[in-house]
């Protein structure tokens, strides 16, 4: 999977190549790295123009011509929140391939800790041997493949949501709300976590409380710092947000399987059923089956509503999956119509497995025709959906805990 992805990037760089850009850093950090080292040691606005510009010239080679339809139409602006400069601010002075270098390990550690971190919270009881196949599985996945080689900070934000859960669970509320609150230097991976976390400690507010407040009072101080860095940057901030849909071609996946009108429909729709696993869920323990069920189904409609096809997006799916492995005999005993749900998911994840191996096998005859290299992104829309509605038989059936069949018991 690692050389097919690589070779997608390199027909990628052919193209550009074939549009006149030159040498270039191919990476999603290094527009927020860039804008970062303005900032803080020239006092230069990451969100003006001039900057983009520049951020443009690293990125791809020369700023790019919206004249010229063979230019990409992705701006590549410095499009988050500005308190992600305290994240980056300890690489300004090093060399950008040292920083791409330096977060392509720091992303792998995170991807290890992240599956740890769920597997543990999921309750799946595996061995060793099997919890790491399934951190090689994961690490050989293109959502995680496309965010290391990327150096995509989405797979932080994963990373911080899982120790954020993991924390609610262990009762370290403190320590969850600053975890969810760092968690939204990619507001659009955390925010109905974050809804469904709130309306949790709504319900229990005496003993939760704490996750409110810590969450509020970092997020407050995040805020404020970076007001103090750049006065008004929130407001550009927002102001770049219509831009961005625009240049990146905003869709969700369910849109763009169903269409304008399908799409929107179905999508209030599952919104209602993730509304009914969370309220079911908000009086649960953090640790419960109904929290775990409640959580997944949010992380996956989360895929599903973000405006973008970014297959990176789908790092959140990692808890979803684990379930569905945990309940697979639940859910094969619920029906036809669950077993089927259950297949199509696994199938739509296992899609890109085999073609991108397949199609990487064939660089070893020099059979390099980009004809069907974009076939393992094929199911890339359809994987999230399929996800969610594989897990919609454990909610309709409710979720007892003694109903649950720990995998140890099942494996034979």
């Amino acid at each position: 999977m690692w050389t097919y992805y690589a070779h997608t990037r390199q027909l990628i760089e052919r193209r550009l190549d074939a549009s006149g850009f030159p040498q270039r850093h191919f990476s999603d950090l290094f527009p927020r790295w860039l804008g970062t080292r303005e900032l803080l040691l020239y006092d230069r606005d990451p969100y003006s123009m001039e900057i983009t510009r520049e951020i443009q010239r690293g990125y791809y080679g020369r700023p790019i011509d919206s004249t010229r339809p063979s230019d990409p139409i992705d701006e590549q602006r410095f499009a988050y929140p500005l308190f992600v400069v305290f994240l980056l601010a300890p690489t300004i002075t090093l060399p950008f391939a040292v920083v791409k270098m330096l977060f392509t390990v720091i992303l792998f550690a995170a991807v290890v800790a992240t599956v740890l971190l769920w597997v543990q919270y999921t309750g799946v009881e595996v061995h060793w041997d099997r919890i790491w196949a399934c951190v090689l599985f994961t690490v050989a996945s293109i959502p995680y493949v496309e965010g290391i080689q990327l150096q995509q900070l989405g797979l932080l934000v994963a990373l911080l949501l899982a120790a954020a859960v993991h924390a609610l669970a262990k009762e370290k509320f403190v320590i969850a709300g600053v975890l969810l609150a760092a968690a939204t230097i990619k507001p659009q991976l955390c925010i109905w976590v974050i809804g469904f976390v709130l309306l949790w400690c709504m319900s229990s507010w005496k003993r939760r409380k704490w996750v409110v407040i810590s969450f509020s009072v970092a997020l407050i101080a995040l805020l404020l710092s970076s007001e103090a860095l750049l006065s008004g940057w929130l407001f550009e901030f927002l102001a770049g947000i219509p831009p961005y849909l625009r240049y990146t071609q905003a869709v969700t996946g369910i849109h763009e399987l169903f269409g304008s009108v399908g799409g929107t429909v179905i999508l209030f729709l599952l919104g209602g059923a993730i509304a009914t696993a969370a309220w079911r869920a908000k009086s649960e323990p953090a640790d419960s089956d109904d929290f775990r069920l409640a959580l997944s189904l949010v992380l996956a409609f989360t895929c599903i509503g973000i405006p973008s096809l970014a297959p990176h997006n789908q790092v959140l799916l990692v808890p979803a999956c684990l379930l569905l492995v945990k309940e697979r005999n639940r859910v094969w005993a619920s029906g036809r119509l669950s077993r089927a749900l259950w297949t199509v998911a696994w199938l739509a994840i296992a899609w890109p497995w085999a073609t991108g191996t397949a199609l990487a096998i064939t660089l070893l005859f020099h059979h390099q025709s980009s004809r069907f290299w974009d076939l393992p992104f094929a199911t890339n829309p359809l994987i999230p959906i399929a996800v969610l509605a594989a897990l919609m038989p454990l909610l309709i059936r409710g979720t007892s805990t003694d109903r649950f069949i720990p995998i140890n018991q099942t494996s034979a």
